[in-house]
């Protein structure tokens, strides 16, 4: 993450590195007068990677994933799931 020092200049540094550092730890920053102005706040934003990422292909998996559901039932329970209604059941003689 960008930090940004008193002095105005910015550095890179790791989340957790952020959150440890004390005021000693600044100060010795400010001495080695490391970093450098941002002169664009929006620079590496978030907007950028966002709009440099292709997107991602979800649909094609799902279906794949339904595919493999179904095949898995038709081959381990065939009886449980039949594709055709069975000719013994008469659908007109059950009442509403």
């Amino acid at each position: 993450m960008y930090y940004q020092l008193p002095n105005g200049k910015t550095i890179w540094i790791d989340p957790s590195d952020a959150i440890d550092m004390t005021a000693e730890d600044i100060q010795i920053l400010l001495s080695m007068n490391i970093g450098e102005y941002v002169h664009n706040p929006f620079r590496r934003g978030v907007l950028d990677q966002a709009s440099k990422r292709e997107p991602e292909e979800e649909e094609e998996t799902e279906t794949e994933e339904t595919e493999q559901l179904s095949d898995y039932y038709r081959e381990f329970y065939p009886d449980e799931f039949p594709d055709v209604p069975d000719e013994d059941i008469d659908l007109d003689s059950f009442e509403e």
